[in-house]
């Protein structure tokens, strides 16, 4: 009988479950400034998962992530102040709404490789901005209120945002692991690799990338969603700024594509910089971007790939496990 190694999983599962507690308990633990500081970091960190799902796991240079973040945070406002009915659950709607904007976008979008359809990216999350922007039953470029935020008890509002957040990231995490570990993750790689090559063992090349994109596409709405319930507004020029998108690839290039680990230590880095060094005013971003180039020259495998050359094991492992066959 053949089969192969299941060591990793009871790791994986150990550091899930772990994350899982710690979370459930930090309400518990931190203060005001601390939770809402923890609430930012998960849908950050949400972000930035799915982003190295389509950049270091598919090839998908995507550097239109506001376009989904915008779109998730704009349809919860809407509907949430107009049903008139606490947002919590209306998150997973943003994320619907994010997905069908990816599908739609796609045919177009794909039709365009590598820089070309970074830049096609860029260009529709302007679009989306600027249709916000021009639109007056969505605020115009006085963007939105959360009214319906005055429902939700003070006491508990910023204990149910953090929650929420931290669903967003745990499901980014599970969705991660198991479409990587799975032959999807597999076709993924090989599309990656190379789209010829992969046509050629009978992977749907179109369907693979749509999958992706439009699974991408629902993570970072739903985190938009949730990231902007803590703020109570939102506006075209937040919701739709490139600087999601600098804060996401800064995140993903220090921690290191094609890893879970590596985003999440990215984002760590990235909050410890910004609560430190931030008060240092234009020198902070001369820093960080210094510190990314850095990284990008002399060690372009991240930080997760530094830590993992002296461990010599993955928390997350997400290498495909083939059934055991006998």
């Amino acid at each position: 009988m053949r089969g192969v190694s299941i060591s990793s999983l009871p790791r994986t599962m150990t550091f899930t479950l772990a994350l899982a507690v710690v979370l459930l308990a930090l309400p518990a633990l931190a203060d005001r400034a601390g939770l809402s500081l923890a609430t930012e970091f998960c849908a950050v960190l949400a972000i930035a998962i799915m982003w190295n799902l389509l950049a270091g796991f598919a090839g998908i240079v995507f550097i239109g992530v506001p376009l989904f973040i915008g779109t998730g945070g704009y349809v919860l406002y809407l509907l949430a102040n107009a049903l008139g009915v606490p947002p919590y659950a209306l998150i997973a709607v943003g994320g619907v709404a994010a997905a069908l904007v990816a599908l739609i976008v796609a045919p177009l979008l794909f039709r365009l490789n590598g820089p070309q359809l970074a830049i096609g990216s860029w260009v529709l999350a302007e679009i989306a901005r600027l249709a916000v922007l021009l639109s007056p039953s969505l605020g115009g470029g006085g963007g939105m209120n959360l009214s319906v935020m005055r429902l939700v008890d003070r006491t508990w509002r910023m204990t149910f945002n953090f929650y929420a957040a931290a669903a967003v990231l745990m499901v980014s995490v599970i969705v991660c692991l198991v479409l990587m570990r799975s032959r999807f993750g597999l076709a993924l790689r090989a599309v990656r690799d190379s789209e010829h090559a992969a046509q050629a063992m009978g992977v749907n090349v179109a369907r693979v990338r749509y999958a992706t994109l439009a699974i991408a596409a629902f993570t970072t709405g739903c985190a938009g969603a949730a990231y902007y319930i803590s703020s109570v507004q939102i506006s075209p020029a937040s919701a739709f700024s490139m600087n999601w998108t600098a804060m996401v690839i800064f995140i993903v290039i220090m921690g290191g594509l094609g890893s879970i680990e590596g985003p999440i230590i990215g984002a760590i880095v990235y909050f410890v910089l910004r609560e430190y060094l931030s008060g240092l005013g234009s020198g902070y971003f001369i820093l960080s971007g210094l510190l990314a180039i850095g990284i990008t020259i002399y060690r372009p495998q991240g930080l997760w790939g530094i830590a993992r050359s002296w461990l010599r094991f993955d928390l997350l492992p997400v290498q495909h496990r083939p059934r055991p066959i006998v």
